[in-house]
């Protein structure tokens, strides 16, 4: 199984997490969940989305760190 990688802007930019297993968008809210169930919640848009090399490309308004219950589909804002 492969999972994906979020960067910022493109494959030179930042990493946002690897091992991404849940990926949520909500309006300009991007929810992203790891295998291993560490969250974070970044508003901002999907630039691209390589599902050959299992990376996604997002563009940046501000990134912070979710808390609380594991399930994806229940994630805080």
């Amino acid at each position: 199984m492969c999972l994906a990688s979020a960067y910022f802007n493109n494959e030179n930019g930042p990493l946002i997490m690897k091992d991404i297993a849940h990926f949520r968008v909500d309006g300009d809210n991007l929810e992203i969940e790891t295998l291993f169930g560490e969250r974070k919640a970044v508003q901002g848009k999907i630039i691209e989305v390589d599902f050959f090399a299992s990376k996604i490309f997002l563009e940046q308004n501000q990134a912070t760190v979710i808390e609380g219950d594991s399930h994806p589909s229940q994630l805080e804002k």
